[in-house]
C-alpha cells in the first residue's frame, strides 16, 4: 500500500512539473493566441488547420520532446560563457564532432545524462530495494560515473583521431606531392587526393578547402586547420607548408622533405614502442606467467617433501 502512495506521489508530482514547464514555455503564445483568435480569418483557419496536419504527421519527439530541447540548449548557449564554449568546441572539433553534437549539446547531454540515470535508479529501483540508502549511494556513484564519462570518451576518441591522422599523414603526402609533380595546383591536388585517401586528414582537408571557398586566404584556412588537429608533428607540417606558400618555395620539395621526415619519426617511434616491449612484458609475466611455471616445477618437489615428512 505504501509503494503504491509513494508511485501515486511520484506521478503527481512529474506531472505538475511537466505541466508548469509547458505553462513556462507556451505561455506568450497562449496570450497572443487569446487575443488573435476572434480576429482569425476563414483563410487563417485553413492555414491552421494545415499546420495542425502537418504536426499530426510528425512523431512525439519532434512534437513535444525536440522543441523543449532546443529551447535548453538556446538558454545554455545564453548562460554559460562564450570561452568555455570555445574550449569545448575545440575539443568537439579534435575529437571529429562524434554524433554531430555542438557544444551546446554536449553539455545538455552532460547535464542532462546523469539527471535521468539518477531519477530512473531512485524511481525504479529504490523503492524495491531492502536496503534503501545503499541503492541511493550506488544511483550517485552511477549518476558521477555518467557525468564523467562523457569528457572522457571525447579525450579518447581524439587521441584515436590523432593517431589516425598520424598513420595517414605518410601516404596522404607523398599522393599530394606526386599530384603536384604533375602539374596540378595545391588546391586541386588536395581536392584529388582527398578524393582517393578516406580518412580524418582528408576530412580536415576538405573543411579548409571549404573556407576558402568562402573567401578565407589559403594562409588562415591552412592555420585554423594547424589549430584543430593536436597533433605536434601534423602542426609542425603544415607550419613548414604554410612557410613555404608564403615565402614562394617549391611546395613539391617541401612535401617530399616532410614526408620523409614522418617516414623518419614513424620509424623511431616503431623502435620506441619496440624497446618499450619486455619492460610491458614483465608485468604478466611476474604476475600470470613464474607463479604457474613455479607450481608445474617445484609443486611435485613439495609434494613429496610433505608426503614423506608426514609419512
Amino acid at each position: 500500500m505504501l509503494s503504491f502512495f509513494f508511485w501515486l506521489f511520484s506521478f503527481l508530482f512529474f506531472s505538475c512539473i511537466g505541466f508548469l514547464l509547458l505553462l513556462f514555455f507556451y505561455k506568450e503564445k497562449m496570450v497572443i493566441y487569446r487575443r488573435v483568435a476572434p480576429f482569425i480569418s476563414g483563410h487563417g483557419q485553413h492555414e491552421q488547420i494545415e499546420d495542425l496536419d502537418e504536426l499530426k504527421q510528425k512523431s512525439l519527439y519532434e512534437r513535444l520532446i525536440q522543441p523543449q530541447l532546443i529551447k535548453i540548449r538556446e538558454m545554455a548557449e545564453g548562460r554559460l560563457p562564450k570561452q568555455k564554449m570555445a574550449q569545448i568546441e575545440k575539443r568537439l572539433q579534435a575529437a571529429g564532432h562524434p554524433f554531430g553534437l555542438s557544444a551546446s549539446d554536449f553539455l545538455l547531454v552532460q547535464i542532462l545524462l546523469p539527471v535521468a540515470i539518477f531519477l530512473v535508479f531512485s524511481l525504479l529501483l529504490v523503492p524495491a530495494a531492502d536496503e534503501k540508502m545503499k541503492m541511493l549511494f550506488l544511483a550517485l556513484v552511477g549518476s558521477m560515473f555518467v557525468l564523467m564519462y562523457p569528457n572522457y570518451y571525447l579525450a579518447a576518441k581524439s587521441k584515436q583521431r590523432t593517431k589516425l591522422i598520424d598513420k595517414a599523414m605518410p601516404d596522404f603526402f607523398d599522393m599530394l606531392n606526386v599530384s603536384i609533380e604533375a602539374g596540378m595546383g595545391l588546391d586541386g591536388a588536395l581536392k584529388k587526393v582527398c578524393s582517393q585517401i578516406d580518412s580524418p586528414l582528408s576530412k580536415e582537408f576538405l573543411s579548409a578547402l571549404d573556407d576558402m571557398k568562402l573567401g578565407k586566404s589559403r594562409k588562415v584556412a591552412f592555420a585554423e586547420l594547424r589549430e584543430r588537429v593536436p597533433s605536434e608533428f601534423f602542426q609542425s607540417v603544415m607550419s613548414s607548408i604554410i612557410q613555404a606558400d608564403q615565402m614562394g618555395i617549391g611546395m613539391s620539395k617541401v612535401l617530399r622533405t616532410q614526408s620523409q621526415r614522418i617516414r623518419e619519426k614513424q620509424r623511431f617511434q616503431a623502435k620506441e614502442q619496440a624497446m618499450k616491449a619486455p619492460v610491458k612484458m614483465l608485468i604478466p609475466m611476474v604476475f600470470f606467467i613464474f607463479p604457474t611455471l613455479f607450481i608445474v616445477l617445484i609443486g611435485p618437489v613439495v609434494v613429496n617433501l610433505v608426503t614423506q615428512f608426514f609419512s
